[in-house]
């Protein structure tokens, strides 16, 4: 066997087993992220009951459901990934019977493109590109309830619910998912540097 062909087919080994642990990665946070969000979203709905509150708040706790989307578009660097996530993660939740119904698979669906487009256009690497991406895709929650379901809503009250909504993506998503990340590297670079020491 050749020199060229033995490289070869170590290539196709190593993209092997990179793609099954990509796809393993989408799997655990789309079944984590849709196991947190059934009840996080009926969180939400608890908070239109508080008369105080104006309708929309619930929209602060919507940065939560993205998390799991924008760790799922940093960590595997191929295009689709919040996409794939968001639509698998949307499909969990639905047999979980979340309140939104069916509404969610198209919400999940959504905000998991509008990751995998802030992500290639603002890039995986600055904390600010992420809390960017966050706060985006966060928000366009709120573009697809209003154009399904909230049609007949006032524009002030859907001004208020996107800018929440918006706020909550970059600090629940955005801000805790760049240093949700940045610990796991940090993490798995003092392990590669104690590792050689272990071995000694």
């Amino acid at each position: 066997m050749s020199l060229e062909t033995t490289q070869s087919a170590e290539l196709s080994s190593r993209q092997r087993v990179s793609s099954r642990r990509e796809l393993l990665v989408i799997i655990m946070l789309s079944a984590l992220g849709g196991a947190v969000s059934v009840p996080i979203g009926y969180a939400g709905n608890l908070l239109k009951s508080v008369p105080i509150l104006p309708f929309g708040t619930g929209q602060a706790l919507s940065g939560i459901h993205v998390l799991w989307i924008l760790l799922a578009g940093v960590l595997v660097k191929r295009a689709g990934a919040g996409t794939m996530t968001g639509i698998l993660k949307g499909l969990v939740e639905l047999s979980l019977f979340s309140v939104h119904g069916f509404t969610v698979l198209l919400v999940s669906s959504v905000e998991g493109v509008f990751i995998d487009l802030a992500l290639a256009a603002l890039g995986r690497r600055k904390a600010a590109s992420l809390v960017a991406a966050g706060g985006l895709s966060s928000s366009s929650n709120v573009i697809v309830l209003w154009l399904t379901l909230l049609q007949d809503l006032p524009s002030p009250i859907v001004v208020y619910m996107f800018v929440v909504s918006f706020v909550s993506g970059c600090l629940f998503a955005g801000y805790l998912g760049a240093r949700v990340v940045r610990t796991g590297w940090f993490l798995l670079e003092k392990k590669n540097d104690a590792g050689p020491q272990g071995r000694t």
